[in-house]
């Protein structure tokens, strides 16, 4: 079955039945972490990802994406004999490559500690990452051959067991190193993700052994540097991107702590708020990106396969149901965090007084999974270059407010959030300018805007109502996740009502209905 026979959706449900587990897993990881060592010690935490991120774009960002694509191309010419030897020179580059890496980063972990992360507590987890850079790029490259044979369940089940393991070694180190201290606390929480990476690894190696297509006679290869150039033309651009993203999340890392001490808080209060912001409201806030996620890995082919025989139907069509599911999930997840923020905040994460900054993060959540979902677009339709620009474009914007804005005594922490609002409004504008002029695909106002909104009004009212009800006229405990449940029910039949999704769409999502041709 193709890809396009499949539909990008069915692919995008698949995926997201097995990320939510994965992603739970995660959130658990997390609510446990926050728990174990409070908010300042899941900001010494934060200040660790984002350079441990850096490093795993820089070693293989993109070589998925671009090692499925490359096996994709020769599973259609039916060369399984130049799919190997794909695979075999991508596992040697990479491997090479990610020694390197790992070596630099474990032999300068005391410099990194202290004066790139600003903080000697870090040292310890710095060196324990540096062997995961290896096993991530390895992992990446047969990810790539699952993804290209459209084999997709077989890595994303091997997420559920890598991230089933780090949660129980997370559990063990924390319970053995609780009285050491936070350092010591976020080494573990550093080896047991560690130890995930490394059972991933094994379990795709072994699956890769026994499910890798055999050539059933030599067939032509193509040369070493022509793969290699093939290659190097996808991660490249990729790589870069997600490498700005993630210096993003170091200036993020080195500047909030910094610039909530210029607008009068003690250096103890700014780490616990950026621990607030980074460790508890943003994963909170992206936790639905588990959708819009497994969109975009469905969605950067389909678009790609449509764009190839320029498809404009069928490309502006896969466009605006793209955008009106981002709608539709950013939507129902501002209403679900902008109504009992300090609830929420207080059950996950022991945390109350996060529950004012999750209010008020929740806002540009629509635009944050809008954006998400143009990339993607934009990546399929071979703007990798634009891509990169938006991703500048952000960056500057994002800087620009953390060091105008948070230093304001009345702004302080959000004008982290101002920023995040006035960056992904800017970026999704120049997203649509560059896709406007330069295809004939077109934003369909009505569906993807006006129709999820109309929808998502009843739900917020129904949502308020019940549990307004069940508080005051009932000793109910679970008030809070019945409302939520009964304001989904209303939302549901609002879409179904107002045609924003059709019950045909959703059962050939299902699988219960033959996709339209």
């Amino acid at each position: 079955m193709t890809l396009d026979n499949m539909t990008y959706l069915q692919g995008a449900f698949i995926l997201t039945l097995v990320n939510l587990v994965t992603g739970i897993l995660s959130f658990i990881y997390r609510i446990f972490l926050s728990k174990s060592i409070g908010a300042e010690g899941m900001g010494v935490y934060q200040l660790i990802m984002p350079l441990y991120m850096l490093f795993i774009q820089l070693v293989s960002g993109g070589l998925s994406t671009s090692i499925s694509k490359l096996v994709a191309e020769n599973k259609a010419r039916h060369n399984y004999s130049n799919i190997g030897k794909t695979i075999k020179i991508a596992v040697l580059i990479s491997g090479l490559w990610s020694v390197t890496f790992s070596s630099l980063i474990a032999f300068n972990a005391g410099f990194l500690a202290n004066n790139i992360l600003n903080d000697e507590r870090t040292f310890y987890s710095v060196i324990i990452f540096s062997p995961a850079i290896i096993f991530i790029a390895l992992a990446a490259v047969l990810k790539g051959y699952f993804y290209g044979t459209e084999q997709v369940k077989i890595p994303a089940l091997i997420d559920i067991a890598e991230k089933l393991i780090r949660l129980v070694v997370l559990i063990m180190t924390t319970n053995y190193l609780i009285d050491y201290g936070i350092e010591y606390i976020c080494a573990g929480a550093m080896t047991a993700m560690v130890t995930g990476e490394l059972l991933s690894l094994f379990l795709l190696y072994i699956t890769y052994r026994r499910k890798k297509i055999i050539a059933a006679a030599a067939m032509r290869t193509d040369s070493a540097m022509f793969i290699i150039s093939n290659m190097l033309k996808v991660v490249i651009p990729l790589s870069i991107s997600g490498a700005v993203n993630t210096i993003l999340d170091m200036l993020d890392a080195a500047l909030i702590p910094d610039q909530l001490i210029k607008a009068g808080f003690t250096k103890q209060l700014s780490l616990s708020l950026y621990g607030q912001l980074t460790g508890m409201v943003l994963p909170l806030i992206y936790f639905p990106m588990i959708i819009i996620g497994s969109l975009s890995i469905t969605l950067i082919p389909s678009v790609a396969f449509s764009f190839t025989y320029k498809n404009w139907a069928v490309l502006n069509k896969k466009y605006n149901d793209s955008l009106t599911i981002a709608s539709i999930i950013g939507l129902g997840a501002t209403i679900a965090f902008m109504l009992f923020p300090k609830e929420l905040c207080s059950v996950l994460f022991n945390c109350p007084q996060a529950g004012k900054l999750l209010f008020w993060s929740s806002i540009p959540c629509v635009l944050e999974y809008w954006l998400f979902v143009l990339m993607a677009i934009m990546n399929g339709l071979n703007f990798q270059g634009k891509v990169l620009e938006s991703t500048i474009l952000n960056i500057i914007i994002m800087v620009t407010s953390i060091i105008i804005l948070m230093p304001m005594p009345r702004l302080n922490i959000y004008g982290y959030v101002i920023g995040l609002g006035i960056s992904s409004l800017s970026v999704i504008l120049s997203c649509l300018r560059i896709i406007n002029k330069n295809t004939p695909i077109r934003v369909d106002t009505k569906k993807c805007i006006l129709k999820p909104i109309l929808c998502a009004i009843p739900m917020l009212a129904f949502i308020s109502l019940a549990n307004f009800h069940l508080t005051s006229y009932t000793n109910f405990r679970y008030n809070m996740m019945l409302s939520y449940i009964l304001g989904s029910g209303i939302y549901a039949i609002m879409l179904l009502a107002t045609g924003t999704i059709r019950p045909n769409q959703l059962l050939s999502v299902i699988g219960l209905k033959k996709p339209d041709a």
